[in-house]
């Protein structure tokens, strides 16, 4: 037996039942994901701590491109007799930004999202070797490179193989087509370094090292410079 008030219904509720709630999937966001509105810059914009790790890797590629173009100039013809301080030291700006640069591609998948982040990943794999042999080789400053151990001629390698893989890189950056603007025209221009300085080597005179270093300035440089302003080019999607 139940009491209730004089003239209810007995099939009323005391209250209203609460419209059923929804929740849609669009609205639920993992905020530890990436491209989760508190990592963005706003729409189309790249999240700001990305944007920041590419200007940064831009900086040190502009920076260590630019410092060795000037130590092959200052060197001069000694390159070419012997190894030098000033072309070791010199040298180990430009393969960490080579590091810096083949990074940025790895992570923002300018060579593609599968296959092709091979390209990247052998320049990462390689550039270590060459920075390596660098810092070994001040040991050998005066000496010839037909002076060096074996062991260390072996590293020696890892230097025309990183930038032949920066080469096979930009190729594949251009292919993709991937980044904006004029730089992925830009990045094959760069791996063309080796090509055209053993070319300007192979012609002799004084000039083969200027038009190493110039070509240095005009390609490496400047897209360090172009990933330190303006780095939505490589990670905003076109």
């Amino acid at each position: 037996m139940s009491i209730r008030p004089m003239g209810q219904d007995p099939t009323e509720h005391p209250h209203p039942p609460e419209p059923p709630v929804r929740v849609e999937r669009s609205r639920l966001v993992n905020m530890g994901q990436a491209g989760a509105p508190a990592a963005s810059g706003g729409p189309g914009l790249p999240a700001p701590r990305t944007a920041a790790a590419v200007r940064l890797a831009g900086v040190m590629l502009a920076a260590g491109a630019a410092v060795w173009a000037v130590g092959l100039v200052v060197v001069g013809e000694e390159v070419k007799k012997g190894i030098t301080l000033v072309d070791c030291v010199t040298g180990l700006g430009y393969v960490a930004g080579l590091f810096c640069l083949a990074l940025v591609v790895l992570r923002t998948g300018g060579t593609g999202a599968r296959k092709g982040r091979a390209f990247p990943i052998a320049v990462l794999a390689l550039t270590p070797g060459a920075f390596l042999f660098n810092l070994l080789s001040m040991s050998y400053v005066g000496h010839t490179y037909e002076d060096l151990p074996p062991w260390l001629a072996i590293i020696d390698a890892c230097w025309p193989l990183s930038n032949l893989g920066m080469l096979v890189l930009g190729i594949a950056v251009l292919k993709v087509g991937r980044y904006r603007g004029p730089l992925r025209w830009y990045l094959p221009l760069c791996g063309l370094w080796l090509p055209v300085s053993m070319a300007g080597q192979a012609a002799g005179g004084s000039a083969a090292t200027l038009v190493s270093a110039a070509w240095l300035l005009g390609t490496y440089t400047v897209v360090g410079v172009w990933l330190a302003l303006r780095p939505a080019d490589v990670l905003a999607p076109r």
